[in-house]
């Protein structure tokens, strides 16, 4: 499931709703219990599922909204102590929206095949789960993000090709030695 550019409404309304139940909840328990740890719920949904735009966007606007209490709620804190707190608070929350979009993110990209796989001991074609036989490069292109290219290794070259790998590998050789440098003359001893 790849991040959207822009993620569906509801999506953006569930984030703006929790955020905003947080932000309440935060406001009317008073200056001496905090709930701003129950922030992270809001950025780490929207950075897991919008992607790190929306999350770092809801990391950053949380502790701008209750940076704001400071000045609703008379006599709560000095302005110093709430300045510190917003950016500690902000700089936290940023860094777990990136966190948590670039494991999503490498989650993603990583399919890992598991467990029997059933592989013909002749022809190593690979039974699957409708008991049909599929070649094993089809068979991992589909079940992983592995692609497969065709070569063939020192062994079979000479096996299939005989004399023309032996040719090439001669000429291989032989244009190697032309374009190394001549070996310095040696010196006489005296």
């Amino acid at each position: 499931m790849a991040h959207p550019s822009q993620p569906p409404g509801w999506l953006s309304v569930l984030w703006a709703g929790l955020a905003i139940t947080i932000l309440a909840a935060d406001y009317f328990s008073g200056p001496f219990v905090s709930l701003t740890i129950l922030f992270v719920v809001p950025v780490a949904l929207a950075s897991r599922f919008s992607g790190v735009v929306w999350g770092v966007t809801w990391g950053v606007l949380l502790p701008v909204m209750h940076f704001g209490f400071a000045f609703l709620r008379p006599g709560n804190r000095p302005l110093e102590d709430s300045l510190i707190n917003f950016a500690i608070r902000m700089g936290v929350l940023v860094l777990f929206a990136v966190l948590i979009d670039r494991t999503t993110r490498q989650a993603r990209e990583i399919r890992v095949l598991r467990g029997l796989i059933p592989v013909c001991a002749f022809c190593k074609k690979i039974r699957t789960e409708d008991q049909k036989w599929q070649p094993i490069e089809h068979y991992i292109t589909q079940h992983s993000e592995a692609t497969f290219t065709s070569t063939f290794c020192p062994e079979c070259a000479r096996q299939y090709y005989g004399q023309y790998y032996d040719n090439l590998k001669q000429a291989q050789s032989d244009a190697a030695e032309k374009s190394a440098p001549p070996a310095p003359p040696a010196q006489p001893r005296e």
